[in-house]
């Protein structure tokens, strides 16, 4: 990350299901011991993924915890629903996971975002890309052109 910036956004047009891509995101996050929060709106998608995450391999799981639940410093993915205002974040956790239908207000919580948007909802742009750039983030933007690929826009 630049030293002048702010944090790194990084906005997803996705058109696959989110629970298939954060599945995929968090068995590599699990590989590189990173640490995350993923933000969901509602309580019920945050059970609804949090049981899938646990389910979705026949003999396996994916090892993760919701907040509110005893965390560990084995523990590498958090799944939380509500705003971040207010919030307090582990140490150690420096990205955000924002599913869609979220909507997030400030990014002043952690160094590095990670934002999904259906694309037929048609949230991201070039003026907002302006404007976030010119507050001092660093900004990437990808568009998924097929199943899990992903093509860089800005």
């Amino acid at each position: 990350m630049d030293k002048k910036s702010k944090g790194t956004l990084n906005f997803y047009t996705i058109k696959s299901n989110f629970n298939e891509i954060l599945f995929k995101l968090c068995k590599k996050i699990l590989n590189s011991n990173l640490k995350i929060y993923v933000n969901f709106e509602k309580e019920e998608t945050k059970s609804s993924v949090d049981k899938f995450l646990w389910t979705k391999e026949k003999n396996n799981f994916l090892p993760h915890k919701v907040d509110g639940e005893k965390i560990t410093n084995r523990d590498n993915i958090i799944l939380f629903c509500g705003s971040t205002k207010n919030r307090s974040f582990l140490s150690g956790f420096n990205s955000l996971v924002v599913s869609p239908c979220v909507s997030i207000r400030t990014f002043d919580s952690f160094k590095k975002y990670l934002i999904f948007s259906y694309t037929k909802d048609n949230l991201f742009n070039h003026k907002l890309s302006d404007k976030l750039t010119k507050k001092g983030f660093t900004l990437s933007w990808y568009d998924e052109c097929s199943p899990f690929k992903w093509k860089k826009i800005s």
